[in-house]
């Protein structure tokens, strides 16, 4: 494969080459219609886009307005190669696909494989941040390992997005929106003029739109006010809309600019008052039992709890209109953060920056992972589990059971009279909800951050030094006091109220510093060597705080866990080699490290996952402008891939214990696979190689075309005999599509009155097929599947897909001297239903995410 990516890579360079390009010009003011050029930072200094050998697409203001993106959670197949969804659990995590790569961060003190920069500045934690993104002027994906500039966390690429600095011209915009779902957002900017050496920039966005799944336990009330963490300790109801979007964005900008000298503080909050998205249940394992010939023991007390609580099945794995999710809440979700840029042009050649900021985010998002949330414990519930638990209430039960199945007329009375006798002890259970599996997730996250940044430019060389500091703190769990994940068999009052103990919270701190150095030297005219190196020395303390609640009630925190002080030092580097055959054409080489920092979940450690890639690129502009083709063509390996894992899942939770049973001992083993819902594996490596195409072309004044395509082949070279075990046998490529295609078009055409000029635009994202599960296998064959394959459909993922936006819009209309712009959109435009996630929780359930629905409607923007 990797001979067939470098014939092809030379025989497309050879191609284009060939072709004789036009002299370079400046097509930002062409007066034949070519392409714009587009400026990008992906080196840390600005650049045109086809001058900067990395794959890297810049999404324009057009793709942001017309496939309305305001979160990181839009950018799907925006670039190639590129998914993004939101993980389950409602916790405001994109999970990223790219160049083989799955990338969450969702476990404690874990990072990414994925970077988000804001205005310079790393966001570390990856709960909350799906965020209404600022006042943006530039968003980039970066493709591929950036471990020299951007350092850590960064080895399937990065997504670095720049707000908007004030420009001393006095202005106002207004944009507001009106659509299905009772939809409306409101944008509000406006700018100052000069003041002196000083200019500001203020923006405010209020977006909500209704909930697409409706919750058929809206109104159940929780009570979580015998916590005493007073942020979270309330009374909630739940909702009866899933999915509601709701949430106000403040920003601000001051910049003092003075000779060769300035410097821009900049302001970002985002609440977020919105529900999680539906989950749905598929179905659950009407067969399971507890011991091997048992019988369906637990599958027969949930066909009492469901099919007495009339729950809402939806086997097909596309969106419902409905779901049983009565354990959902409105999420409370505040994201801030302050950065201070200072920029100073010592001479022509040498310019000096430096970027310090602080951002937090506190999130609570309880969500009904299991698609059911609680069930009401029904009087059809008692004897089938008095059954089940009678195992655990008398030790010799067992025997007493398998001797009644054998026929033993003694073992069946003696059977029969415990399990009544259990049964009576149940009734004060009657009425009470009961958890199937419920997370209730809060976190707080705060970090500190400062780098400074060398440039150096002359004829021959280019060079970007820098050195940052960074550290962070963040802690996670339940309410103080509570459960994180609700597993089944525990109770709640009907009054709501959330028991204390069980208490699983995790705490976290780490501090990071580097340096880095590349450089780029002109060998000739044409030739130009780079090379690079960072450096980076992590440190990672963490501890684990529970407790256990005894049948009574009763709850008794245990000693402290505290994991050993993770340190690392690590270097990266960067080697490439590019060369211009003229100003319109360049081809690129280049071979590159990176890695997500290692460290420790409650004890289980975990290395760095690194990478190691080569890649080859060309980017052209060609045909006068008219036709820019840019290729990249890379092989990665991945060493210790971080995997995370959560204990509600079986096998999962077998594998934890036999990690931790050497090191806590059995019994702690155990009472931890309660406390601690999720921690990350060693998987073993992964092999990816493929290519991304992007082409765009504008024939014609007024039109614009273009495609992006991007191909991934994944591999599992080694896969640790540990990951192996929590699979149940061998593990299969899930969560990554090979094909991602990305198509659009857009026509303006010339002025139809006055300036007014009319504007069509379509957009289509395609993403090939995706498997959630991990092997084909059945139950009683080691696999997740249930015999009757009824989560079949659930569970085996879905095929491919194209999701479709379109815009048009009147522009450059004059009202009362002020310009306007008059549009009609409408995204998912076919209504595409497709499951987006797949939880497999045992015996207890399957359950789906899905896509967010059709939506249209009317934007009115007005500059003055």
């Amino acid at each position: 494969m990797k001979s067939a990516l470098i014939k092809l890579a030379l025989a497309t360079t050879t191609a284009l080459v060939g072709i004789t390009p036009a002299m370079a010009q400046d097509t930002s003011s062409s007066d034949n219609g070519g392409l714009e050029e587009i400026i990008v930072t992906a080196q840390k200094r600005e650049q045109s886009v086809q001058d900067v050998p990395i794959a890297v697409t810049a999404v324009t203001e057009a793709s942001l307005q017309a496939n309305r993106i305001y979160t990181v959670n839009d950018l799907s197949a925006i670039a190639p190669g590129l998914t993004v969804k939101p993980s389950a659990g409602g916790i405001s995590t994109p999970s990223f696909t790219m160049r083989g790569q799955v990338s969450f961060g969702v476990v404690a003190g874990s990072d990414k494989q994925v970077s988000v920069y804001l205005d310079g500045v790393y966001i570390s934690s990856p709960r909350g941040s799906i965020f209404d993104l600022p006042d943006i002027q530039r968003l980039e994906v970066l493709r591929g390992p950036q471990g020299t500039l951007f350092g850590r966390n960064a080895t399937a690429g990065a997504v670095s997005i720049t707000t908007r600095d004030p420009t001393g011209n006095a202005r106002m915009r207004l944009e507001g929106t009106y659509g299905n779902y009772d939809q409306y957002r409101i944008r509000a900017t406006v700018e100052t003029p000069e003041f002196g050496p000083f200019s500001a920039l203020f923006s405010y966005v209020r977006n909500y739109r209704r909930g697409e799944i409706e919750n058929s336990q809206a109104g159940t009330v929780w009570d979580r006010t015998n916590s005493t963490d007073t942020r979270y300790a309330i009374k909630s109801v739940s909702p009866r809309w899933l999915g509601t979007v709701d949430s106000n964005s403040y920003f601000a900008a001051l910049k003092f600019e003075s000779g060769d000298f300035k410097m821009t503080y900049k302001y970002d909050r985002n609440d977020d008052k919105g529900t999680p998205e539906g989950t749905s249940i598929a179905t659950y394992d009407k067969t399971a039992g507890i011991f091997a010939g048992s019988g369906p023991i637990l599958g027969n007390v949930l066909t009492a709890l469901y099919t007495s609580n009339n729950v809402h099945f939806n086997p097909s794995a596309k969106r419902p209109d409905i779901v049983d999710n009565a354990w959902v809440i409105a999420r409370d979700q505040h994201v801030q953060g302050h950065s201070l840029t200072a920029v100073w042009r010592a001479s022509d050649n040498i310019t000096v920056k430096n970027i310090a900021a602080y951002r937090e985010a506190t999130l609570f998002a309880p969500s009904a992972i299991d698609g059911v949330g609680t069930v009401t414990f029904t009087q059809a519930a008692v004897q089938p589990f008095a059954l089940l638990s009678a195992f655990s209430a008398v030790p010799t039960f067992a025997n007493t059971y398998f001797a009644a199945l054998a026929g033993d007329p003694v073992a069946i009375a003696t059977r029969n009279a415990i399990v009544n006798s259990v049964a009576a002890g149940l009734q004060g259970l009657v009425g009470q909800r009961a958890a199937i599996i419920d997370s209730q997730s809060s976190s707080i996250s705060k970090q500190w951050s400062d780098e400074v940044q060398v440039n150096y430019s002359s004829e021959k060389l280019q060079m970007t030094a820098g050195a940052i500091y960074f550290h962070s703190k963040d802690e996670s769990g339940g309410p103080v006091g509570q459960q994180n994940t609700l597993q089944f068999g525990t109770f709640i009052s009907p009054l709501g109220v959330i028991p204390l103990g069980k208490e699983g919270r995790s705490f976290n701190k780490a501090t990071s510093l580097a340096a880095y150095l590349q450089l780029e030297y002109k060998i000739t005219p044409e030739l130009e060597v780079v090379a690079g190196g960072r450096i980076t020395h992590d440190e990672k303390e963490s501890s684990f705080r529970y407790d256990v609640r005894s049948s009574t009630g009763v709850v008794s925190p245990r000693p402290l866990i505290v994991a050993p002080t993770y340190k690392k030092t690590k270097p990266n580097f960067l080697i490439g080699l590019n060369w211009k055959p003229n100003r319109d054409i360049l081809v690129y080489g280049k071979y590159s490290t990176s890695f997500v920092s290692g460290g420790s979940t409650v004890g289980i450690d975990y290395e760095p996952e690194t990478a190691s890639s080569f890649e080859l690129g060309i980017k052209a502009d060609l045909l006068d402008n008219k036709l820019r083709a840019n290729l990249a063509l890379f092989h990665v390996d991945y060493k210790h891939f971080q995997s995370p894992q959560g204990t509600s899942n079986g096998p999962s939770k077998v594998a934890a214990v036999a990690i931790w049973t050497p090191i806590y001992g059995a019994a702690v083993a155990e009472e931890l696979s309660q406390a601690a819902s999720t921690f990350v594996l060693d998987q073993g490596n992964i092999r990816a190689q493929g290519f991304e195409l992007e082409l765009t072309a504008a024939p014609t004044r007024g039109l614009t075309m273009g495609t992006g395509i991007g191909f991934t082949d994944v591999k599992y070279p080694f896969v640790n005999p540990v990951a192996i075990l929590g699979n149940n046998g061998p593990l299969e490529v899930t969560a990554r599509p090979k094909w991602t295609v990305s198509l659009y078009g857009a026509y303006e055409t010339q002025p139809i009155f006055g300036d007014t000029t009319l504007q069509f635009r379509l957009d289509g994202q395609y993403r090939s097929s995706i498997k959630f599960a991990q092997s084909s296998k059945t139950v009683s064959q080691g696999g997740q599947f249930f015999d009757d394959l009824s989560n079949f459909a659930a569970l085996s993922g879905t095929n491919g897909f194209m999701l479709v936006n379109g815009r048009i819009a009147l522009r450059h209309l004059k009202i009362a001297g002020a310009e306007a712009e008059l549009a009609v959109w409408g995204k998912n435009i076919t209504d595409r239903k497709d499951a987006t996630f797949a939880l497999a929780l045992g015996a207890l359930g399957t359950s789906n995410n899905f896509l967010a629905p059709r939506t249209y409607g009317i934007d009115l923007n007005i500059d003055f």
